[in-house]
């Protein structure tokens, strides 16, 4: 998807893709662009709500066949591009903005005239695997689910045990680091050369790419799934930032037969307090590809 025509974001709820309004609107935006015609920009204006600026979705085909259940293995890639006003505002009150949400696709029966429940499925769903920068913290995390399964809760973090009473926020990155601890120094250390959290860059075309691997279904779980991500600054080589597993991902019940399906592009910051007065700011997107083997990096 290169958001370079109108056709590209005509859609709405119960259609196979499309955008849906927060408080502004995605548009295309033919002035910033990794390539093609145009991206897609999401604006977050001042005194908004959680919903700063709506979401694009699509499913992974039109027919609704391309999904992913028990063992087997996907890819998304994706272009993204931050304002300085975006990544420099701490927003009040939000649990950190979201970049991406992988979640189950919809089901044949789900039209526009037909959005049911089960049948039509939205962001927050049983599978959905989620890139949020947590807690504003200055770079990207990972959870999964939105209601939790056997053996862990909803909105499970990513972060891995390290020492007595510490953890890896990134669990991908070498020595010295990605450590929930180096954010209780004053000033935070999460960044090299005291960490080595992999962060956020304003002004350039950023690459992320996530890798889902999923196992056998035992219960409401594909168990021994793994999670891997790589991010890119633009014009260099990826770096590997997450490798987590195996770990139980969420399937739901068998009886549900919910599938990784649908993607949910959006910058929707739960808990953000709508009477702060900030700078309006801007986030794009380009070039997202759902393929079934690596992707490589841009060139």
């Amino acid at each position: 998807m290169g958001f370079d025509s109108a056709a590209d974001i005509s859609g709405g709820q119960g259609n196979n893709s499309g955008i849906l309004s927060g408080a502004s609107t995605p548009m295309l935006d033919p002035t910033v662009k990794a390539s093609g015609f145009s991206s897609l920009k999401f604006t977050i204006p001042t005194n908004s709500p959680a919903d700063t600026s709506g979401s694009y979705f699509t499913n992974f085909s039109a027919d609704l066949a391309t999904q992913f259940g028990e063992n087997a293995e996907l890819y998304i890639q994706w272009r993204q591009r931050f304002s300085p006003e975006f990544l420099n505002t701490v927003y009040d009150g939000g649990g950190g903005w979201k970049q991406v949400i992988i979640g189950a696709g919809d089901k044949p029966g789900c039209t526009p005239s037909n959005i049911v429940s089960g049948i039509c499925n939205f962001s927050c769903t049983a599978l959905e695997t989620v890139m949020v920068n947590s807690f504003n913290r200055g770079f990207p995390q990972m959870y999964n689910s939105c209601t939790g399964s056997t053996s862990h809760g909803a909105f499970d973090a990513f972060e891995q045990p390290f020492g007595a009473s510490d953890f890896k926020l990134q669990n991908g990155r070498p020595s010295p680091f990605c450590l929930y601890s180096q954010g209780h120094t004053n000033p935070p250390t999460y960044f090299p050369n005291a960490g080595n959290c992999f962060g956020y860059f304003a002004n350039e075309w950023m690459t992320f790419q996530v890798k889902i691997k999923t196992g056998a279904r035992l219960g409401d779980e594909w168990v021994n799934s793994f999670v891997t991500v790589w991010i890119a600054r633009e014009g260099q080589a990826s770096q590997l930032v997450f490798n987590w597993g195996p770990y139980n991902l969420t399937a739901a019940s068998a009886a549900e037969n919910l599938r990784f399906g649908k993607v949910w592009l959006l910058p929707y910051n739960t808990g953000k307090n709508p009477a702060q007065v900030h700078p309006t700011a801007f986030v794009w997107y380009d070039e997202l590809i759902i393929s079934r083997t690596q992707i490589a990096d841009p060139q």
